[in-house]
């Protein structure tokens, strides 16, 4: 292991080693008290992937031809990383207080000046269950907020890239409930990424463009049943470019969307969420017209027995790109799940997406192809170990395609986490 990963932040390496050890002991579980209930956590993983970067072989080549990257090494390699966090929750009448604060180690072994730290933390507050539940037994208003802040690494096939960014997130949901047959929703967040220099070249532009993100949604909801709601939704999001770069870039731009759709128990085994619409896509520079497009979004859940239930996502929308172009994502997920045992639980799948990318006029891109698809399958085995550790393992493979090339993509996973 490099000396580059251990010069990072010694204080926090041996913060972090003295808590590893502590959670070796099981005495030291923490228990409920007045003020809420603090545990520790731990996770080992190791992954294998065959297209670190998010590129093919030949992109690679180019790219250290070009030397446009001085710290890719190798388009495979094996990244192991360690995540030990502290958790809090605590329950007060209606509401629930969860919270956790943690940091991620990761040591890349071929391409090791891509080994980082990255800090992670998290906390919800969410009152009388928030819209897990379409009718409250305890009052008519509910609500959830979450505040998310830390750093993420990770390879993006749709930026052709091992992207790394800072990130903070806050939330709000609310919903109330006007009669038994009648209610109103609405929510929004907003989602700031700070990008870092971690490029390779492989993707249209050699910098990111910090992005912020604000979507806002309103529903209303007939209450067919206790278990069941229709409703209409209108959606609002706009995107910023936060560089402060003065050029055109599409970035800068917002989109309009109204869906229909149902959630809740749609049978006595099919559940979850349903709905379909239309989306726009405006842009703030006149010289860029706008487009629409289908919406679609689904996480459907049919159980076949005790045991054994498949799922069925499906999505359609706009996303926008720090690299200052727009995606149209068609995303499509088949899964089944299997328990063998009461500590053994397994989940096989097959996936589709097709991506259209839309760029400035009269752009120079190096991209291959304006458009992508890619076909994938998996499968993953979870056990429990005992009621302080857990370890997974799987396996999944995706065939990436574009118009003057096509190639694979191989991960392997195992980890083993601990919870007390």
């Amino acid at each position: 292991m490099p000396a580059r990963f251990f010069e990072i932040n010694k204080e926090l390496i041996l913060y972090i080693f003295f808590i590893s050890i502590v959670l070796n002991c099981n005495t030291f579980a923490l228990k409920e008290s007045a003020l809420g209930r603090i545990d520790l956590s731990a996770s080992l993983s190791a992954e294998y992937d065959s297209r670190v970067f998010g590129i093919s072989s030949l992109t690679l080549k180019k790219v250290k031809a070009s030397n446009m990257s001085d710290e890719v090494e190798s388009e495979d390699d094996l990244l192991l990383t360690f995540t030990p966090a502290i958790h809090y929750t605590k329950k007060l009448r209606w509401f629930s207080f969860n919270g956790s604060a943690g940091v991620r180690l990761a040591q890349y072994v071929k391409n090791d000046k891509k080994s980082y730290v990255q800090p992670t933390s998290t906390f919800n507050i969410d009152f009388d269950e928030s819209l897990k539940k379409r009718i409250s037994n305890n009052a008519k208003i509910r609500f959830d907020m979450n505040f998310d802040l830390g750093q993420k690494v990770e390879t993006s096939v749709l930026e052709q890239d091992l992207v790394s960014y800072s990130y903070f997130l806050v939330a709000a949901n609310v919903r109330y409930n006007h009669s038994s047959k009648f209610g109103l929703g609405a929510g929004t967040s907003y989602l700031y990424r700070d990008y870092q220099d971690w490029t390779t070249g492989g993707q249209i532009n050699s910098a990111y463009k910090d992005l912020a993100t604000i979507p806002i949604y309103a529903r209303a909801f007939y209450i067919y049943s206790e278990k069941l709601d229709f409703y209409t939704e209108y959606n609002f999001s706009k995107s910023r470019d936060m560089s402060g770069n003065s050029g055109p870039n599409l970035n800068n731009g917002a989109t309009h969307g109204v869906n229909f759709g149902a959630q809740g128990d749609l049978s006595p085994k099919l559940s979850g969420n349903a709905a379909i619409g239309y989306v726009r896509q405006v842009y703030d520079n006149a010289n860029f017209s706008g487009q629409g497009t289908l919406s679609l979004s689904s996480g459907l859940q049919w159980s076949l027995n005790r045991k054994t239930s498949m799922g069925f996502d499906l999505n359609r929308g706009f996303t926008p790109s720090a690299q200052g172009y727009t995606m149209l994502n068609t995303t499509g997920r088949l899964s089944l799940n299997h328990r063998f045992t009461d500590d053994v639980a397994g989940t096989a799948f097959i996936s589709y997406g097709m991506t259209d990318y839309t760029f400035r006029k009269g752009e120079t891109t190096s991209r291959s192809s304006n458009s992508l698809d890619n076909i994938g399958f998996g499968t993953n085995i979870n056990r429990t170990l005992n009621k302080h550790f857990s370890t997974s393992g799987g396996y999944s493979f995706s065939h990436i395609a574009r118009d003057t090339e096509s190639y694979g993509r191989h991960l392997v996973r195992v980890d083993l986490n601990g919870r007390f």
